[in-house]
């Protein structure tokens, strides 16, 4: 009798030990499962996500000064033209980063006309500096008016280029039973009192397809008397290098036509 209690007292023992540690190791895996998700968590809100290459638009269009301080750099060491930064798009990280820029550019010529082009800069791990990519457009900047004083028929250019209610709304109006693509406003480069107002304004435009291709354009939307806005003109960005083809393809035309008069 004494033998068989002995036998059953060992067996709950066993049990015991058993259902402790399936508890044990529920509770471990438990944690384990806890602390992967919140180090995961922690990974995303660091920028864990960011991947490498991909391009991160600016928060904000005012340039910062560090990466001014990088944009000057890289400039002292050009010649023929002249860059001012204007409003700042974005970086991408590659091996170093490259920051995207709006830029006024003035050849030093002796009747300059000065566009707005879209600037590559790169800054290099080692202190490097060194615009790499420019996309042209066909688009003048304005003459600028005095800002406190605005003269009819005149651009007044803002303090930042940050975008203003007035402008977005104006430009939200405009979009009304348009389809086709998606419009985001980046920066204010001026407005001009006319009968009515226009909004010159930087937008990055974003095809509505299965592979959408984003793109920046020069976008001035006109707004009425009684608040009735429309996009009036449009002008887009091409590179370097699609800037002289075109030229060169103008250029064999005008003697082709030349020969064959």
């Amino acid at each position: 009798m004494k033998k068989l209690f002995a036998i059953i007292l060992s067996g709950l023992i066993v049990c015991s030990f058993a259902a402790c540690g399936q508890n044990n190791a529920s509770s471990q895996s438990s944690t384990e499962a806890a602390t992967t998700a919140a180090e995961a968590q922690t990974s995303a809100s660091e920028g864990g996500d960011v991947i490498t290459g991909g391009i991160t638009d600016a928060a904000s269009p005012v340039v910062p000064d560090e990466v001014k301080t990088v944009f000057d750099k890289a400039a002292a060491t050009l010649t023929g033209v002249g860059y001012e930064p204007v409003a700042y798009l974005g970086s991408q990280v590659v091996a170093g980063t490259n920051h995207f820029l709006l830029c006024k550019a003035t050849p030093t010529t002796a009747e300059p006309k000065t566009t707005y082009v879209i600037v590559t800069l790169f800054e290099g791990l080692n202190g490097e500096a060194e615009i790499t990519d420019v996309a042209n457009s066909d688009i003048e900047t304005p003459a600028p008016t005095d800002s406190e004083n605005p003269i009819a028929g005149g651009y007044t250019e803002p303090e930042t280029p940050e975008v203003t209610p007035e402008a977005q709304k104006a430009l939200t109006k405009a979009l009304e039973g348009l389809d086709g693509a998606q419009y985001e406003a980046k920066a204010l480069l001026g407005t001009q009192i006319v009968s009515g107002t226009n909004y010159m304004l930087l937008c990055k435009i974003t095809p509505v397809t299965a592979n959408p291709q984003p793109h920046y354009s020069i976008v001035t939307v006109y707004e009425d008397l009684e608040g009735n806005a429309s996009i009036s003109e449009t002008h887009d960005f091409s590179a370097e290098d699609e800037t002289a083809d075109a030229d060169a393809a103008s250029a064999q035309d005008t003697q082709a036509e030349t020969s064959n008069g």
